[in-house]
């Protein structure tokens, strides 16, 4: 009896003391916080499904912090600091940018409709490959003058770009840092990176429209418009989630020689599941891409009931490309679908621009493909069937 007292009595003393260390720390952590930030912390962005960024209010700025996809260390891609004027005093390591923007040049298709969602399409002066976009307003403003198309998205003219003086560039990161961020750098510019096709699902690339509308103080809008696409998609996954037998699904086509399919870790697979379809790579770890060669992928997906992604107009363009496609039991059996239904005489493609934005239309596309039954009074926005 006297050790379980004298045990009992311990033991509190040791979590009383555990709990006044853990006090300590967090009281030190978030002292440190303040201190090394140079400003006072508020709270941060509620992030549900991206992984890629994070934003943290301050009383004298916004911190936006971009996420290294390709490196362990926790080492950010990229930190901005979003002030109201220049007395603001902020780290060293971020790149300063005062807001809200009202320019900005755009090489990634994606953004369009994020800058629509919040009402600031009319802020973009400058874009590449204008020729292939699909945004009406945006063709429009090359076409008056209001937007200077800026050449090859892979190889943009520099000296244009600075020659428009845009507030900042929206550019796509890689693992390795391209010339033309570097240049803009170099010249003052600040690049805002595009790193949402990194992300595994369908919302976590939606959810990017809270880190680009941080740079126009649009979080209340963007906060409400994503909670309108999440309660949307979720809705028909829902629906989905109630088939009884599920279809099998087969996607992509041949790319110089190769033919590649999404791993089970990637957003398309997500889709798919979320879609209420059977896909063969569905427990695979991969978040890439996998190759296969056409004889493989009639081996493993030839007796798929449904195909998506088929980059052909017509059964007839299939079978003038190889006819081993016509072996593939999608095709006999007219299941096959591809991604031009939104598109342009000159190469612009709707789905490669808002369909980042609204994944809840993607996903009710599969859905009215495998199911129509499921939504009776849905019409597809981005696929449709082959001629």
């Amino acid at each position: 009896m006297t050790w379980k007292v004298s045990n009992h009595i311990c033991l509190s003393v040791l979590l009383v003391c555990l709990v006044i260390i853990f006090s300590g720390c967090v009281s030190e952590k978030n002292h440190n916080k303040t201190t090394e930030e140079k400003g006072t912390y508020l709270y941060s962005e509620d992030i549900l499904y991206a992984e890629g960024f994070m934003i943290d209010y301050y009383k004298e700025y916004t911190r936006v912090t971009l996420n290294n996809p390709w490196l362990d260390n926790q080492e950010p891609y990229a930190v901005y600091y979003l002030l109201k004027n220049d007395t603001v005093e902020t780290p060293a390591e971020g790149v300063r940018v005062f807001t809200p923007l009202t320019s900005i040049a755009v090489n990634t298709f994606s953004y369009f409709d994020f800058l629509s969602l919040i009402g600031n399409l009319e802020n973009v002066t400058g874009v590449t490959d204008g020729f292939r976009i699909y945004n009406r307003e945006i063709l429009e403003n090359i076409k008056d003058g209001k937007i200077v198309d800026l050449g090859d998205p892979f190889n943009p003219n520099i000296e244009n770009t600075i020659a428009l003086n845009p507030q900042a560039v929206i550019n796509s990161a890689y693992a390795q840092m391209d010339n033309y961020s570097v240049r803009l750098n170099q010249a003052g510019f600040p690049v805002i990176y595009s790193l949402e096709w990194m992300e595994n699902s369908p919302l976590a690339r939606a959810e990017w429209i809270k880190m680009i509308a941080a740079f126009f103080d649009k979080k209340t809008l963007a906060d409400s418009v994503f909670n309108d696409i999440e309660q949307r998609y979720l809705a028909v996954k829902e629906i989905a989630n109630e088939v009884n037998q599920r279809r099998t699904v087969m996607t992509g086509d041949i790319f110089q020689g190769t033919w590649y399919v999404p791993g089970g870790k990637s957003f398309n697979a997500a889709l798919y599941r979320d879609a209420g379809l059977d896909y063969r790579y569905e427990n695979n770890n991969l978040s890439g891409s996998i190759g296969l060669d056409i004889e493989s992928v009639l081996t493993q997906f030839g007796d798929t009931d449904i195909w998506f992604g088929c980059e052909a107009g017509s059964y007839s363009d299939l079978s003038a490309k190889d006819s081993k496609y016509m072996l593939m039991q999608p095709v006999a059996k007219k299941q096959v679908f591809n991604n031009h239904n939104r598109t342009t005489k000159t190469g612009g493609n709707d789905y490669f621009e808002s369909a980042i934005a609204h994944p809840d239309l993607v996903l009710s596309d599969l859905v009215k493909a495998a199911y129509p039954y499921m939504l009776p009074d849905y019409s597809f926005t981005y696929i449709k069937p082959l001629n």
